[in-house]
C-alpha cells in the first residue's frame, strides 16, 4: 500500500506516541530524520521559526550547533550562516565532541583525506547488505588477520610466477638453439647420405 504525505505524517505521529525510535519511524513511515523531527516538534508545540529567530542574536557557533542538532548538512550550515568550509568543519567536530562523539571526531580527523574511499566501502557494504555486526566482524577479522597473510602469499606467488616466466624464456631459447642444431645436423646427414649414394653407384659400376 502506497502512503501519501498525510498518511505518512499520521503514521509517524502514531509511532512516536507509541515510543518508537526515530530510526524505526523512518523505516516504517518512509520519512527522513529531518521530516520526522519537524513532525515531532509540531505535535510537541515547538515552533522552529520562532526558535531560529531567537538564535539570530546568538553566536555563529550556537546557531551552527542548533542547525546540526536538527539534521542540517554542513553545506546547509555554510549557506545559512555564510561560513567557510573550514569553519563549518571545525564547528561540526565541536558539535560531535559536545555529544560525546570524541572517537568520531578523532576518526574523521584521521580519515578525512581518504573519506571518498571510506564512503565507497560503506556503500559497497550497504549495497551488499553487509552492514550487520556479523559481516563487519568478518571484515575486521579478514583485514586484521587474513589480509596480511594473504598479501604475503600473493607476493610469494607473484615472485614464483616471475621466476617461472624467466625459466620458460630460458627453456624456449634453449629449444630454439637445439632446433637450430638439429636442423644443421639434419642437413649434414642429408649431405652424407648423398655422398654415400654416389659412392654406392661408383661401387656398382666397378
Amino acid at each position: 500500500m502506497v502512503l501519501n504525505r498525510r498518511d505518512k505524517e499520521q503514521l509517524a505521529i502514531k509511532l512516536h506516541q507509541e515510543g518508537k525510535t526515530i530510526r524505526t519511524i523512518a523505516s516504517l513511515a518512509h520519512l527522513s530524520f529531518s521530516d520526522i523531527g519537524t513532525i515531532v516538534r509540531k505535535i510537541n508545540g515547538q515552533d522552529n521559526g520562532a526558535e531560529m529567530k531567537d538564535l539570530k542574536c546568538k553566536t555563529k557557533d550556537t546557531q551552527a550547533f542548533w542547525l546540526f542538532s536538527h539534521g542540517k548538512k554542513p553545506i546547509d550550515v555554510a549557506i545559512e550562516l555564510d561560513l567557510s568550509a573550514s569553519q563549518v568543519h571545525e564547528m561540526q567536530e565541536e558539535f560531535w565532541a559536545l555529544n560525546d562523539l570524541h572517537e568520531l571526531t578523532f576518526a574523521y580527523t584521521e580519515i578525512k583525506t581518504f573519506l571518498p574511499s571510506f564512503l565507497k566501502l560503506f556503500h559497497c557494504l550497504k549495497n551488499n547488505k553487509m552492514l550487520g555486526e556479523k559481516y563487519i566482524t568478518d571484515v575486521l577479522r579478514y583485514v586484521g588477520n587474513d589480509l596480511p597473510r594473504l598479501t604475503d602469499r600473493i607476493q610469494c606467488l607473484s615472485n614464483d610466477v616471475i621466476n617461472l616466466e624467466d625459466k620458460k624464456r630460458n627453456l624456449l631459447n634453449e629449444l630454439v638453439q637445439w632446433n637450430g642444431q638439429l636442423y644443421e645436423l639434419g642437413r649434414a646427414i642429408d649431405i652424407k647420405n648423398q655422398q654415400l649414394k654416389r659412392m654406392g653407384k661408383k661401387c656398382c659400376n666397378l
